[in-house]
């Protein structure tokens, strides 16, 4: 399954297009989604020691540590962008139904979950298998 070959796309962001910048630990190309890694105790409790290195990223490999979607790309080591809430295009990996809550099938495409799994968001538009669907993200 291919990823939007159109890479990262956000026709509406809803005014506030949250984008959480991160250290990619593997390539990651634009519109993958991505979920977060690092290591323990990464941050102290101020601010003054938080880098843009604190957080992060790799291809998402199931649902369950969804961090977003990428918005640019990213050689490992490099930064990058990941857009945690707003609206984008991603591809299914299944039908997908308008209204239906939906979750990562890896870093390439997304599917409808019931209750199971990490919902990354709710579909706005109906979509087949390899299909295109406009997703508004929730709960990254």
């Amino acid at each position: 399954m291919a990823v939007n070959p159109a890479g990262y796309v956000s026709p509406m962001d809803g005014g506030n297009p949250r984008i959480i910048t991160a250290k990619a630990i593997e390539g990651i190309l634009p519109g993958h989604i991505v979920s977060w890694s690092g290591a323990t105790n990464a941050v102290s409790s101020g601010i003054n020691s938080f880098q843009d290195g604190d957080l992060w990223a790799h291809n998402a490999g199931s649902g369950l540590q969804i961090g977003g979607v990428a918005v640019g790309s990213a050689a490992s080591g490099a930064t990058v962008g990941i857009a945690t809430a707003g609206t984008v295009i991603l591809t299914c990996g299944d039908t997908v139904t308008a209204g239906t809550t939906v979750s990562a099938v890896g870093a390439h495409c997304i599917k409808t979950v019931a209750t199971a799994g990490h919902v990354m968001g709710r579909a706005l538009t109906n979509a087949g298998s390899e299909g295109y669907a406009l997703v508004s993200l929730t709960n990254l």
